[in-house]
C-alpha cells in the first residue's frame, strides 16, 4: 500500500524490495493490480446537515505489466494498493 499525502500534486515512485537476510533487492515481474482511491474518486463537502460526497466514484483498478524499472504514479491525496509477483522472493 502506498499513500500520497500530497493534496496538490501526484508522485512517481519505483517499488523495490530489499530482502536484508540475503542481502538482494528484488521488484515486481509481470501483472501487477493497481486500486487507487484519491481525491479524483471521492471529496467530502462539509456543509453541515447537507454535508456530502462530491464526486462519490469508485477506486479505479488496471492492471499493469511490471519490472524492475517500472514507475507507478499516485494521483495526488490518495492510497494506491499494488498486487502482483515479486522477482527472486521465495516463499
Amino acid at each position: 500500500m502506498l499513500v500520497n499525502r500530497d493534496e496538490a500534486n501526484a508522485h512517481t515512485v519505483r517499488v523495490e524490495f530489499d530482502d536484508s537476510r540475503n542481502k538482494q533487492s528484488a521488484a515486481f515481474s509481470g501483472p501487477v493490480m493497481l486500486v487507487t482511491f484519491g481525491s479524483e474518486q471521492y471529496v467530502w463537502i462539509n456543509d453541515g446537515p447537507n454535508s456530502h460526497p462530491d464526486p462519490d466514484n469508485p477506486p479505479v483498478a488496471a492492471t499493469l505489466a511490471a519490472g524492475s524499472q517500472t514507475v507507478f504514479t499516485l494521483p495526488k491525496a490518495s492510497v494506491t494498493v499494488l498486487r502482483g509477483r515479486v522477482a527472486g522472493l521465495k516463499d
